[in-house]
């Protein structure tokens, strides 16, 4: 375990006593640091009636144990106090370390004690992560070092978990939303579901926006699944125009109906557990599907801002802009009367997405959003350069194959017999705008794109992506982080794993930083919290996290691929083609040793270099015919310790998120020897080679000069490493799969490798 420390807010020594105090902790300056220690000790033992037992299980030095420390005159050093803190964080001597002094090298401890400066270390040490993933004083809390009061209470300008899990509010509301997507001539409801603690605050919510929530059809998916294989399309030469839109809602007329409260209440909800983190500190939970799913109206439009409307439509409501419904008579209003209108946006992937897209709004109220793994345009999701490109691991699908997976109603059978019928008139209606043909750009994809709205944001952004997620693809999160307004305060951490949350990993304190962030947002205190703009993790060493300024740098180094011509063959045998088409892992596999058609280049790394940005190739290529794909990717090449992309558990129920409440496993990246780790890559449609509102002819065995920008990255390679570059065509994973006999060209001589470099990095 290393420490990376964001979250802890510094504060003079007189503050850190009466924090401490008001924990129960009786510490004053007019004690010895010694003595201070012990009774911290105690207290730290509350649940034992005779604390000399606990202390006299631990050690202050590798010869004498900790009570016998305690009531000896020896002065309390240096060396005593950490050994005595490590063990209180849960680390154990003669397992986890037999030298004390190596050991906070190693994991790079962050209190500093001095003598005379107890207190501030002590106060620190509360808010220091132990082994197990949660901070020593929310582990104290959850074991009820200070009672549960339904009330706030604040530590280093962090809310405790002091509201009670044991007895919430769950109901169950309509929102009325200023939508008609299914055309029935009515306005469409949409449910939430909350959950909230019984107090008398008027509280901030964790809203997750999730169209997953309400169940999934995974049958009709399944069968809307779209064949890979086949000819890629031959496009007439011209020019794409599109236009930008506001969204324009419907009127909501006033309605004169009595105010009561919700009908319906309901017993679980598969939650996200950094919203119960959230709950037992005082914020309420709201899960929302949205239009087009079960208990809501309306039809699935998939990413477009009528749906963002669906959603934007609660956070008006809890501001009292919209109403609600206890129900669908539509009979009795229901107010947010609970709320005090401040919300947070959370979740991963499609949940993070509407995340984006609501801050795109610039809703009132939506204070913070954080979104994982999320998408900026769909576009970027389902296409890339003029081709349709499925996302990594989902060969076959597309929006209205997700439309069949999310659009709920239809899993109640009593919705399906009356609304079917139409519902699939819409999803034709939506199946043909994708157009799957041409994989162009057009108005249905810039209707789902998000960045041209981007300067509408207010809310504080908060992004988390991993830099080998090849489903929702490392430029979504580096395109809105880049066009937000300079006025936004916004923060990113960006992992080494793929499509995956990182709340509950050991080597970050992210819950605790957004805990900081929240209380400072969301419930008011003046905390003087600052986080840095972007935190990423090292990926040449195990569990560093560092801060850095931008993602995407404008220093550049360029490579030489060669000085020959070389081709790449599109046509497999049969054989070859139906195994690759079988199973793509298979392809992806042979491809990067060399064993599939592809041109294999390995470039030896002379220097030390931080790649931070989108590579991008220029290359002199021409085709035997009127077509072609090209697909690159460049990987770190070689055996070699890499982070795995899936994080490990390392202790199954080790995190409780409140009082013995929702638990969760602690998780963490493998840091192990590989083969290989993609660095980035990208898939190009050559019709599309100058840029994606350009459709040009491809002149047969004619030069072309095209510059291809891959997806972007933040990666350090030591000098001595490979860099291997592949170039391709049909990719089996991403593209169509078109085995049609065409060859590309590559003039290797005309053609290569621009690598942004990290700004602070001299070659």
């Amino acid at each position: 375990m290393k420490y990376n420390q964001f979250s802890y807010i510094p504060r003079p020594a007189d503050t850190c006593e009466q924090e401490l105090q008001a924990l129960g902790f009786e510490l004053n300056k007019r004690q010895s640091d010694k003595e201070t220690l012990e009774h911290f000790c105690r207290k730290i033992f509350f649940n034992y009636k005779d604390t000399d037992y606990p202390l006299h299980n631990l050690i202050a030095d590798f010869e004498t144990d900790l009570l016998t420390f305690f009531k000896s005159d020896r002065p309390l050093t240096a060396d005593i106090f950490y050994t005595i803190t490590l063990q209180l964080l849960g680390f154990t001597p003669h397992v986890d370390f037999t030298d004390t002094t190596d050991f906070l090298e190693k994991i790079d401890f962050p209190i500093n004690y001095q003598k005379g400066h107890i207190i501030e270390a002590l106060y620190q040490l509360l808010l220091s992560r132990q082994k197990n993933g949660m901070t020593l004083l929310d582990d104290l809390i959850s074991k009820g070092l200070i009672p549960v009061d339904n009330d706030y209470h604040f530590f280093n300008g962090k809310s405790l978990a002091t509201f009670n899990t044991n007895d919430l509010i769950r109901e169950v509301v309509y929102v009325q939303a200023p939508l008609d997507t299914d055309n029935d001539c009515q306005l469409d409801l949409v449910k939430v579901n909350i959950i909230r603690p019984k107090t008398s605050h008027k509280v901030p919510t964790m809203m997750t926006a999730s169209p997953y929530h309400e169940g999934t059809n995974i049958v009709a998916n399944d069968k809307k699944l779209y064949k890979m294989e086949g000819n890629l399309a031959i496009k007439q030469a011209g020019k794409i125009s599109v236009e930008t839109r506001n969204f324009e809602p419907l009127e909501t007329p006033e309605l004169d109906l009595p105010v009561g409260d919700a009908e319906e209440s309901f017993s679980f909800i598969d939650p996200y557990t950094l919203n119960d983190y959230f709950l037992a500190r005082g914020f309420a939970n709201i899960y929302v599907s949205g239009v087009g799913t079960a208990g809501s109206n309306g039809f699935m439009t998939s990413g477009d801002y009528a749906q963002v409307e669906s959603f934007k439509a609660v956070i008006d409501w809890l501001n009292g802009r919209a109403i609600a419904f206890s129900s669908h008579r539509r009979d009795q209003k229901v107010l947010a009367d609970w709320s005090n209108g401040l919300v947070c946006t959370t979740g991963k992937s499609y949940l993070g997405t509407m995340s984006t897209a609501l801050a795109t709004t610039g809703v009132e109220g939506l204070k913070v959003i954080i979104a994982e793994s999320a998408i900026s345009s769909w576009y970027d999701y389902y296409r890339e350069n003029g081709l349709v490109c499925s996302p990594g691991g989902y060969p076959g699908e597309d929006l209205d194959v997700l439309t069949e997976l999310t659009y709920s109603r239809n899993l109640l059978s009593g919705d399906y017999l009356r609304n079917n019928a139409h519902y699939q008139e819409l999803l034709d209606e939506q199946a043909s705008e994708l157009d799957r043909t041409s994989g162009d750009y057009n108005q249905f994809w810039h209707d789902r794109n998000y960045l041209p709205h981007a300067d509408k944001v207010k809310a504080t952004c908060v992004y988390t992506h991993g830099l080998q997620d090849w489903n929702v693809k490392p430029r979504h999160i580096f395109n809105i982080f880049n066009a937000l307004p300079s006025s936004v305060e916004k923060h990113a951490f960006l992992h080494n794993g793929e499509h995956v949350y990182m709340h509950n990993w050991q080597s970050i304190d992210f819950r605790e930083s957004m805990n900081a962030l929240l209380s400072q947002k969301l419930l008011g205190q003046d905390n003087h919290f600052v986080l840095p703009t972007l935190i990423w993790q090292d990926n040449s060493q195990e569990q560093a996290w560092t801060s850095l300024a931008e993602f995407g740098s404008n220093n550049q180094s360029t490579l030489a691929l060669g000085t020959d011509q070389k081709i790449i063959d599109n046509h497999y045998a049969k054989a070859e083609f139906e195994r690759y088409s079988k199973n793509f892992r298979t392809f992806k596999s042979e491809l990067f040793t060399g064993k599939a058609n592809a041109i294999c280049l390995d470039l030896p790394i002379e220097h030390d270099y931080h790649i931070n940005g989108q590579i991008t190739l220029h290359l002199t290529v021409k085709s035997s015919e009127n077509k072609g794909i090209l697909s690159a990717q460049v990987l770190d090449y070689g055996e070699k310790k890499r982070f795995k992309d899936v994080p490990s558990v390392l202790d199954l129920y080790a995190i409780d998120n409140g009082r013995n409440f929702s638990r969760e496993a602690l998780k963490e990246l493998p840091f192990t020897k590989t083969r290989e780790r993609v660095i980035t890559k990208g898939v190009l449609n050559l019709q599309n080679r100058t840029d994606l509102l350009t459709i040009e002819d491809i002149p047969a065995n004619e030069w072309m000069t095209i510059d291809f920008t891959l997806q972007p990255s933040i990666y350090k390679l030591k000098k001595g490493d490979t860099l291997r570059v592949l170039l391709y065509t049909t990719d089996f994973e991403h593209t169509i799969r078109d085995n049609s006999n065409y060859i590309l060209t590559v003039d290797l001589d005309k053609s290569n490798l621009e690598i942004p470099i990290e700004n602070n990095v001299r070659l």
